[in-house]
Parts: structure tokens; C-alpha cells; sequence
């Protein structure tokens, strides 16, 4: 009988031990299988905790989603996650206090996990503690998240006033991810803020990559972001050669592997084009020789006119062979959705070439002069308001 029982007790024990391995297995498969999840014995729930919090808070069951959240806090106090779980739900059953001292500690222990340094900048926002919001929002930025979220929070936090100086205290030497934030940042916040990070980031020393930026800033001009473009260029990139939009002559000091700026003039590569420089006695002049049939473009460049009546002079000679046109002068307007129109062709002679710049539509314009088969000498292009 003794034999018997000793026999039923140690087969219960068997079964209770492969029901507890089988609880613990499931438990960690948990973490990664939601439907696994659902299957461990409350007992036995510790990793699969994460995702039943998250389910629950998923599927708008708050008090649920708390409950796991304490549970895990109360199980594995150290890992982040719990305490950023718990910090959403406070925050949901608006327990602003509560949920702000969760995600601070969560933040702390857990710099590198997105869902609590996420939780960390909403709540720091609501509650306009800047300094966290820019720390925690530029952590996410350096670890190279970039996606619509992040850069949704980021434009919140830099609309505040507050909240840019914060941001701006905290930039310094970076490198990767202000290459992702730049070009945005152009696009999606305010001058003031704009002026106020891309400066921080200068005097600290950011390494920009330049020219990558450029071809962003010429696109910005042709969007209505002009100021956004000048202030990226003149901050970051200009080295204090920056071209203003009013300046049309020709430059030969920019460098032949300088990025090209916003407003710079850029002689892009054609097909049987030659040009030189030199500087004469009106500044630089520019000496090309086409020898192509087809019009290729000398020079172009972005320009902000505003509307009305303009007459455009150029210096020099140029020859053209027979049937073809020697320099023309070309506008294309853009509108702030980035769409272009051509204006219309005229040649450039010893005169002024008129043209008028309509008063919708044409946000900015590039100007471009085009030469036939031919060769000559142009400088001191000039555009005056008639």
C-alpha cells in the first residue's frame, strides 16, 4: 500500500513538473506568440506579461492592461519595459503624475527600447518638460529612428518656443542622423526653431554631409521653403560663401568640388560642352563652346522674383553657327507643391531681354541660359524690376 502511494505521489510529481516545464516553455514562447501567450497558467506568467499588457491595451482594455503592467513591474523590477506598460496606462486613466514618474525611471534603465523612450517624449510633452522631451526624442533620432511617428513628436516638440532652446541645448557632434533630420527638418518646422537648431548644431561642430543636403535645399527653394533652404546652407554648409538670391553674377570661389548652395549658380554636365573661367574687369567671366546640335544649358540657377515686370542683361559675345541661336534666356516657375511651367525663350542680345513674372504659380523660379552649336563669352548676368 506504502509502495502504491509512493508510486501515485511520484508520478504527481513527474505531471506536475512536466506541466510546470511546459508552463515556463510556453511562457517564453509567449513573448514572441500573443496566442501562446494566452495558454500560461497565471502562475507561471512572466515573459508572456509584455504582450497580454499590450493585447489588453490594444484592445482598449485598460484595467486589464494595468493589471499586467504592475505584475510584471512587481515580477522584473529592472527591465524597462514593465514600468514603461504601467506608464501607459496610467496615462491612459489620466494619471498624468503617476505615468511621468513610471517613464522616467523606465527611461532610464531602458535608453535604447523605442515603445518607452516613444511613451517618455509624449508624456514629457504634455506635461512641458522640455529638457526630457529633446533628450528623448534626440535619442530616438541617434539610434536612427526616423520614421512619420518620431518626426510627428519632434515637430511638436520644436513648435514650442521651450521646447526648440531645449532641443538646440542638447545637439552636438553629430554625424549620422543629422543627415535624416536636416533635410526634413526643412519641410516640417518653423524658421525660428530652424535657425535655432541648425545654429546650435554649427557652433557644436555637426558633420554634415553637404552633399547630400544640397540637392535637398534646391528642392526646398522650388517648394516655398526658401528661408528654410537659406538658413540649412548659410548655417551649415556655406563656410561664409553663402549667394544670396539677389545675387546673379557668376562666382569662380566657391571651388570646382564645392556642394552647390541654394542660390549658387550650376553649370551641370552636357554632351560637347566645354567651359572655362576667368576673371575679367566686371567679375567672373564664363567662356564655354558647344559643339552639339542640340541647346544645352551654360549655366542655370534657382531665383526668387517676385511678380511683375523684369529686364535681364548679360556682357559678352557669343557666336553661334548658322540655324542656331547663340544665348537664350529661360525661366521656369515653380509653385509651392514643387510643379513647374516654362515661361518662355528669349534671346539674350547687346539689349535687355524683358519677361514678366506672374502673380500665381510661380513661388520661384530657376533661370537657365541655353547655347547652340556655338562659343562666346557671358559675365555679369543682372535681372532689374522695370
Amino acid at each position: 500500500m506504502t509502495s502504491l502511494f509512493g508510486r501515485t505521489a511520484w508520478f504527481a510529481i513527474l505531471a506536475l513538473a512536466a506541466l510546470f516545464a511546459v508552463g515556463v516553455q510556453l511562457d517564453r514562447e509567449g513573448r514572441r506568440n500573443p496566442s501562446a501567450a494566452m495558454l500560461v497558467p497565471p502562475p507561471l506568467l512572466s515573459s508572456s506579461l509584455q504582450p497580454l499588457a499590450q493585447s489588453a491595451y490594444g484592445g482598449k482594455h485598460v484595467d486589464a492592461g494595468l493589471a499586467y503592467a504592475r505584475a510584471m513591474v512587481r515580477r522584473r523590477p529592472v527591465p524597462a519595459e514593465g514600468l514603461g506598460l504601467l506608464a501607459y496606462g496610467e496615462l491612459e486613466k489620466g494619471n498624468k503624475d503617476a505615468a511621468l514618474r513610471a517613464i522616467i525611471r523606465s527611461g532610464d534603465r531602458g535608453w535604447r527600447d523605442r515603445f518607452t523612450q516613444e511613451m517618455l517624449v509624449m508624456l514629457a510633452l504634455q506635461a512641458e518638460k522640455w529638457d526630457i522631451a529633446a533628450q528623448r526624442t534626440l535619442a530616438l533620432w541617434r539610434i536612427g529612428i526616423n520614421d512619420d511617428r518620431i518626426k510627428g513628436m519632434t515637430a511638436e516638440l520644436l513648435s514650442r518656443p521651450k521646447g526648440a532652446d531645449a532641443f538646440a541645448a542638447q545637439v552636438g557632434r553629430e554625424k549620422y542622423w543629422a543627415n535624416a533630420f536636416l533635410p526634413w527638418s526643412g519641410l516640417a518646422i518653423g524658421p525660428d526653431a530652424l535657425r535655432k537648431v541648425a545654429g546650435s548644431m554649427a557652433s557644436k561642430g555637426a558633420r554634415v554631409d553637404c552633399g547630400a543636403l544640397s540637392p535637398r535645399t534646391l528642392a526646398l527653394v522650388r517648394m516655398g521653403r526658401a528661408e528654410a533652404a537659406s538658413i540649412l546652407w548659410r548655417d551649415l554648409c556655406a563656410k561664409g560663401r553663402f549667394t544670396e538670391p539677389t545675387a546673379f553674377a557668376f562666382r569662380e570661389d566657391l571651388g570646382d568640388d564645392a556642394p552647390i548652395g541654394p542660390f549658387d549658380w550650376q553649370y551641370p554636365e552636357e554632351p560637347g560642352l566645354e567651359r572655362t573661367f576667368t576673371q575679367g574687369k566686371g567679375g567672373t567671366v564664363l567662356h564655354y563652346r558647344n559643339r552639339e546640335p542640340l541647346r544645352s544649358v551654360v549655366a542655370k540657377r534657382n531665383a526668387l522674383l517676385k511678380p511683375g515686370n523684369y529686364a535681364a542683361y548679360l556682357d559678352g559675345a557669343a557666336r553661334a553657327e548658322a540655324g542656331f541661336r547663340p544665348i537664350v534666356f529661360q525661366i521656369i516657375c515653380y509653385a509651392k507643391d514643387g510643379s513647374g511651367r516654362r515661361l518662355g525663350d528669349g534671346q539674350m542680345n547687346a539689349g535687355a531681354t524683358d519677361f514678366f513674372i506672374p502673380d500665381s504659380l510661380c513661388e520661384s523660379q530657376e533661370i537657365l541660359f541655353l547655347s547652340g552649336r556655338g562659343e562666346g563669352e557671358i559675365s555679369s548676368p543682372r535681372i532689374v524690376p522695370r
